[in-house]
């Protein structure tokens, strides 16, 4: 893989993460974000200081193994080769509900990543209200994608399994054959092709998930 050396042409860049702001949508029951003022110039501080808090699985994420009990793998021991990687972004947006396995066949070959933009990228940006239809993986997919020798998966809503499903399926379809899950991912400005894909969680120990700026570098005037 090319590495680049100087400055990256801004055009070549896309910015698939999703904004942490007030209003974005978050999994029922997990914590919202929120943005918490310590310091203010305004109010004669020395600087401006700011805390802030938010469930796990908010916005563009990661899942560790240990999220459903799959060994004892916490964010902070994720391999790092899955999170700077090529990367194929498969345009699905004419998907009504479920991405099946006859959606992807023929699709993989010559990847080790895949990015699934459906008709869900550009909700969670825009402050729209959670939507228990999201589209999601059937378990029959998973499987595909394991069996293509698939190795890191994103997903544009936040979770690969569907809302209410019992056992999260695809969860322990992925997690257990050591596949990386990115989720929330917002590729609504991402034509379909291969790039080079990066999402680095917070190194944060023991923690079963992890916010993540994720970001696409187009290569392809630039050569492999």
């Amino acid at each position: 893989m090319l590495l680049l050396a100087g400055a990256m042409d801004r055009e070549r860049l896309i910015d698939v993460s999703v904004t942490l702001r007030e209003g974005v949508a978050c999994w029922p029951g997990e914590d919202f974000w929120r943005l918490e003022a310590v310091a203010r110039m305004t109010e004669g501080d020395a600087c401006n200081v700011s805390k802030f808090s938010m469930g796990a699985h908010m916005g563009t994420h990661v899942d560790a193994p240990w999220h459903f009990g799959y060994g004892e793998e916490t964010v902070e021991r994720l391999d790092l080769s899955r999170m700077v990687t090529p990367a194929r972004v498969i345009e699905l947006s004419e998907t009504a509900d479920r991405i099946t396995r006859s959606a992807l066949e023929g699709r993989l070959e010559g990847t080790p990543a895949v990015l699934l933009k459906t008709r869900n990228s550009g909700k969670l940006e825009r402050g729209e209200p959670f939507d228990r239809g999201f589209v999601h993986l059937t378990e029959e997919a998973a499987d595909y994608l394991v069996q293509r020798g698939i190795r890191t998966v994103g997903v544009d809503y936040l979770s690969v399994d569907g809302y209410g499903v019992a056992g999260a399926p695809v969860h322990h379809r992925l997690l257990t054959a050591g596949v990386f899950i990115v989720e929330g991912l917002d590729l609504s400005a991402a034509p379909p092709g291969d790039y080079l894909f990066i999402a680095l969680p917070l190194k944060i120990a023991g923690a079963d998930g992890a916010p993540a700026r994720a970001i696409l570098i187009d290569l392809a005037e630039q050569g492999r």
